[in-house]
């Protein structure tokens, strides 16, 4: 009995000391009994916040880790980022979502607008094919990491890790409030709150490796496929550098789906940026990635793209293409 209450004693020590990252969920922020108990009880009865049914895996106090997440991030507590729909947190704060948008369906349901959670599901654009089943820990580390949002290294488990650095690839105006409060956090995970230099495409094509090439093709086309990490210069990659510099005009407006053609500016990278202010400034020099055109957990509209590009009838159809190739 004294080993196995030392062996649990010793799994809570790491739990809480196994974190290097300046994210939360990592040092002093969070408690060890927000997501697990030692004993599956309490005076007898389940732990607080305990699902019936355990004790589970890794003592967590939910069997599914997804919906363990979903127990903070479902819109509950409104100190914690919102990432299923409906949301409705980031209304009036500048921007129309998070930075990685949100998930349409709960565990165990498909959906075309995201990522799905709990499901086998055939990964997009990966060589060679493959199918996985994707949970909230499959891209974050809920101990926490070096990387930017607590990313895995790894998410591929190809052995291959992809670092990406708050601070050096990725920059932030308001870093988040510890602890918690809804209003911080509005602030800190808006998606105008954050600013691209680097890495983020390499680490979505640790799964997707198809899209990490940007293949050449035969004139009048550059490209295979819609290219990443290519910057608007030179112009003659049929788009227009000028119109997306300065920000006005086709392809650009204040809302998505107001019924008027144009939408807020889309991401983009800065390679030479050194701050938050030079990573958001446009510029010829501004790369397309990933983030670009897609959420990474999911939004409104099909295939997790950032403006209706599937809906005919929307006055913003080809706002997105507009703001780059202005045809």
């Amino acid at each position: 009995m004294v080993k196995n209450s030392l062996k649990i004693i010793t799994i809570f020590m790491l739990l809480a000391v196994g974190t290097v990252a300046d994210e939360f969920h990592g040092g002093g922020d969070i408690l060890c009994s927000d997501c697990h108990t030692t004993h599956y009880s309490q005076s007898g009865t389940l732990p607080e916040r305990a699902e019936p049914g355990g004790p589970f895996s890794d003592l967590l106090l939910i069997e599914s880790a997804d919906r363990l997440c979903l127990t903070c991030h479902d819109g509950t507590d409104p100190a914690a980022p919102d990432v299923l729909a409906p949301v409705a947190m980031y209304q009036g704060s500048g921007s129309e979502f998070s930075g990685g948008g949100f998930f349409s369906a709960a565990e165990g349901l498909i959906s075309i607008t995201g990522h799905d959670l709990g499901v086998i599901t055939q990964v997009p654009y990966s060589n060679p094919v493959k199918a996985t089943i994707l949970s909230c820990i499959s891209c974050h580390d809920p101990h926490g990491t070096i990387n930017y949002r607590n990313l895995v290294i790894d998410p591929d488990s190809s052995g291959t890790g992809v670092t990406v650095g708050l601070g050096s690839d990725v920059f932030e105006e308001i870093h988040q409030q510890i602890p918690p409060s809804r209003n911080a956090s509005i602030g800190a995970y808006r998606a105008g709150n954050i600013g691209y230099r680097a890495r983020m495409t390499e680490w979505c094509a640790d799964c997707h490796n198809i899209l990490g090439q940007t293949d050449p093709a035969n004139p009048p086309a550059h490209f295979n496929r819609h290219p990443s990490l290519a910057s608007f210069e030179p112009s003659d990659y049929h788009n227009d550098p000028g119109h997306w510099a300065v920000g006005i005009g086709e392809g650009f407006g204040v809302a998505t789906g107001d019924g008027i053609e144009g939408i807020p500016r889309l991401r983009f990278q800065a390679p030479g940026a050194t701050d938050y202010t030079s990573a958001t400034t446009p510029a010829a020099s501004n790369q397309v990635f990933c983030g670009t055109c897609h959420f990474a957990h999911g939004g409104p509209f099909k295939s997790s793209i950032l403006w209706p590009f599937n809906d005919q009838v929307s006055a913003d159809l080809y706002s997105g293409c507009q703001q780059c190739h202005y045809k």
